[in-house]
């Protein structure tokens, strides 16, 4: 991964006061109003914390065991909450939307691959930590 373009292109769109996250959700909800029933707490809240989770990830990009057991706690609860697969596809989806509108014509193409690629990889590790049908955990 492209840590320096994930920085950089994070610092074009970070907006203050979260408004990042803050329009991501927007585009979440506008696009699939099914999932904000899942989310309770206010809005500022929890655009806060996703924006606090994207930069400790982007921090910890060359700490693989931190990755893991940082997203992996993070993907139990998500599991928890009823979160699928599917979902993680729309969030990926929405963020990009997000970041690409508010870039607007300094976002590139190189950006959106890169994005979509660290949002996979989050999901991936995420996603390994939900328990299996027997109830352990997807990761060994």
């Amino acid at each position: 991964m492209d840590k320096n373009l994930l920085e950089r292109s994070l610092a074009l769109v970070d907006l203050p006061d979260d408004g990042l996250t803050v329009r991501f959700y927007e585009v979440l909800f506008a696009r699939y109003p099914e999932v904000q029933p899942m989310f309770s707490r206010g809005m500022r809240p929890q655009a806060a914390m996703l924006r606090t989770a994207i930069i400790a990830v982007i921090d910890h990009l060359e700490d693989p065991q931190w990755l893991e057991s940082t997203l992996g706690t993070l993907g139990r609860r998500h599991a928890e909450l009823g979160v699928t697969g599917p979902m993680y596809g729309a969030v990926a989806e929405c963020m990009i939307a997000a970041m690409s509108e508010i870039g607007g014509p300094r976002w590139t193409p190189e950006m959106t691959a890169a994005w979509t690629e660290a949002l996979t990889a989050v999901a991936s590790l995420m996603m390994a930590a939900y328990p299996d049908e027997e109830g352990t955990s997807g990761a060994a």
